[in-house]
């Protein structure tokens, strides 16, 4: 007797043969859906370490790091929330304060920390420039975690100590951003800010126009814009600035293009765009940015 009849007496029926069409649906489920779902899923929930890149230090006071404490001075700011922001006041050495030199209030990239950025710092003091740096919360020695609400209010706190403890006057402080410190300069013109700062200039290097944006040109084929948590819309802000703005862009930009530091330069009210043929993502050569706040001419007031 046949295999068809064995099955027709025991009553065990035949076995079902799988369709290609459910072939091919389990294989996109399993080779494709699942794993891009996971790549979602790993973005929503760590999208704040993969946005905030801060390099930790114990301690990077003065005299533990080696700087020359005539030329260097310890800050702080203390957040109503407790926590706690580090950061120098860098002026020429040997300065005796009796002629106030105009001030850049530098607010970094996402990345590294103030002491990886001193060789740029001391290119601008030489420019003729005191320079006040805060390192963002969890970045260097400062406590807390980074989130665009904690550095935006954090921002302003800078600018009040500027103004407010250290004395400068508020049209020969320049701010500047680099980056992601781009977006956190701007976040001082928030519409929820009824008094914004009025600098005597605001200057941007490879600044972003939105975090969605950005993170929409880098990812074309995730959702990723669209589930931030921290969005950044720069491109909002910078219409609130009365104060003259300079934005650097590189054209060899990988991480923000090039129109994006257009952009900027287009939405403000007295905006002026330097493109930097050949330079990519924060390669701004700072004796280009030393010269444009000498044109400024805040050294001559």
């Amino acid at each position: 007797m046949d295999a068809a009849g064995d099955q027709q007496l025991t009553g065990t029926p035949p076995p079902l043969k799988v369709g290609w069409w459910k072939r091919i649906r389990r294989a996109v489920v399993l080779y494709l859906l699942v794993p891009y779902l996971a790549v979602v899923i790993i973005f929503v929930v760590l999208q704040r370490k993969l946005i905030y890149r801060p390099t930790v230090a114990n301690d990077l006071r003065v005299t533990t790091v080696g700087l020359d404490a005539e030329a260097v001075r310890d800050v702080q700011i203390q957040t109503p929330d407790g926590e706690k922001l580090n950061g120098w006041l860098m002026q020429q050495a040997g300065d005796d304060g009796a002629v106030q030199r105009p001030l850049v209030v530098y607010f970094p990239g996402n990345s590294l920390n103030r002491y990886e950025r001193i060789n740029d710092l001391r290119e601008v003091v030489r420019c003729g420039f005191d320079v006040l740096i805060f390192d963002y919360r969890g970045y260097g020695d400062s406590s807390g975690s980074p989130s665009e609400q904690h550095l935006a209010s954090d921002a302003m706190r800078v600018w009040n100590y500027a103004c407010g403890d250290l004395g400068y006057e508020p049209g020969r402080i320049v701010i500047f951003g680099e980056s992601l410190g781009g977006a956190v300069a701007l976040s001082l013109w928030t519409s929820e800010n009824a008094n914004p700062p009025q600098p005597g200039a605001l200057i941007l290097n490879a600044t972003f126009v939105s975090m969605p944006r950005t993170v929409a040109g880098l990812y074309p084929l995730f959702p990723f814009q669209y589930l931030l948590l921290d969005r950044w819309p720069s491109i909002e802000r910078i219409t609130r600035v009365t104060a003259p703005v300079v934005v650097f862009h590189g054209t060899e930009d990988d991480m923000v293009p090039v129109a994006h530091g257009r952009e900027l330069a287009e939405a403000a009210a007295d905006g002026q765009f330097i493109k930097i043929p050949g330079a990519g993502h924060n390669e701004i050569p700072l004796l280009r940015l030393c010269a444009e706040l000498e044109c400024l001419e805040l050294l001559d007031k």
